[in-house]
């Protein structure tokens, strides 16, 4: 495989992998809360969701997308715990079963009366089928899923801005514009993802490389790919943005999982829904596959030292992410936010102070890390002590 086809393979599944169930959510919210103040919104929105996990991967491809290297210094039982933590966030506890109900949101719209618990069962069935296949996850999502989700990507917000009314004057002030965009990115949860999604990236490159020379290359070819996958995203989400504006007074009574099906009908007519349906249930599949995969492997390997086979993992992870498929789209939103608002500043600092420490020899990242969490618990308790 050559280099060039090799970074945009994956490139693309980098991207796939980032933008999943908040990230088709999100963007439309930011557009639809801020109208005419969209410029700025999405400002915000490209700091939280795009730069801070090009941060978060960055950090990671100077360790070579070892996490356990990267989280070394926190301590051994400190860096499991946390990276526990983020995997069952990110896993069946929180954005898997939410890319299962957001599929779920898109495909109903087209297809009135299905079941919910049929709908998210096959839907299951079909990630664990994916992610079975641990060792071509990054080449099956890069090579054929992504060039499709961003074929109907584009077909749809390229539909959408040129039909329908400008955005409508918004109250907001550019200020509250921009920490709109700043808070939805946050609920993104990309950061931790970038954490996770860039070690398999690395590895699957490194894979494909086999010389000595090539090997040299491995860190430049993996900036590359994440710096691909940053660019697609931050496209994406500009367009998104703005189409949440500019259908922002059909959009406001519509549940955050059917966003994007609204305005694909509003746009381009009700033929367009199998088309939305489509980009909703390969954007949530991607990224529900490198998720389930993540958190077995974690399962087999760290928590059961592997003493239980991986396709015993995979289905465990799959049956707690259906159980929680079914709590509903708010509860999970509210409960990862919250989580988030605690974790995101310490982990923030922690990869800012790795890059530097990779280059300089800094070796505070771990006293770093505790104080900024430390600051952000107590921060957290005063908010809560000052409602009551």
């Amino acid at each position: 495989m050559s280099y060039t086809r090799l970074v945009f393979v994956a490139g693309f599944a980098m991207f796939s992998m980032f933008f999943g169930s908040g990230n088709l959510v999100f963007p439309l919210m930011v557009g639809v809360k801020s109208l005419s103040g969209f410029h700025t919104a999405s400002v915000g929105l490209i700091l939280t969701g795009v730069l801070l996990p090009f941060l978060g991967l960055l950090a990671m491809v100077y360790y070579s997308g070892n996490r356990q290297l990267f989280f070394k210094s926190l301590g051994g039982p400190a860096a499991f715990i946390l990276t526990f933590a983020m995997l069952s966030l990110m896993g069946p506890f929180g954005v898997l079963p939410r890319c299962i109900i957001v599929a779920y949101g898109g495909v109903d719209l087209v297809f009135d009366g299905l079941s919910a618990p049929v709908f998210n069962a096959l839907f299951s069935a079909v990630t664990g089928f994916l992610a079975w296949h641990r060792s071509r996850i990054i080449e099956i999502i890069g090579t054929f899923l992504t060039p499709l989700l961003l074929l109907g990507i584009f077909a749809l917000i390229t539909a959408g801005i040129f039909l329908g009314d400008a955005p409508a004057f918004s109250t907001l002030t550019p200020k509250e514009a921009f920490v709109t965009g700043l808070d939805q990115g946050y609920q993104t949860m990309d950061l931790l993802a970038a954490f996770f999604f860039s070690a398999t990236t690395v590895a699957f490159i490194a894979k494909a490389l086999t010389s000595h020379e090539d090997k040299q290359n491995l860190e430049r070819l993996s900036l590359t790919a994440c710096s691909i996958g940053a660019f697609l995203l931050t496209l994406v989400y500009l367009g998104f943005v703005y189409l949440g504006a500019k259908y922002a007074p059909v959009l406001q009574n519509v549940a955050p999982e059917n966003l994007l099906v609204v305005v694909a009908e509003h746009s381009l007519g009700s033929f367009a829904l199998p088309l939305a349906a489509i980009v909703i249930g390969l954007a949530c599949l991607t990224t529900s596959t490198i998720l389930a995969s993540l958190f077995a492997d974690f399962l087999q390997m760290d928590i059961m030292q592997e003493k239980m086979p991986r396709w015993l993992a995979l289905v465990i992870t799959l049956i707690i992410g259906y159980t929680f498929s079914l709590l509903g789209f708010s509860d999970l939103a509210g409960w990862i936010a919250n989580a988030l608002v605690i974790a995101y500043p310490a982990l923030i600092a922690y990869a800012i102070a790795k890059i530097i420490a990779i280059k300089t020899g800094y070796k505070y990242s771990r006293e770093i890390f505790w104080f900024v969490l430390l600051v952000s618990i107590v921060a957290k308790v005063l908010t809560y002590l000052r409602l009551f």
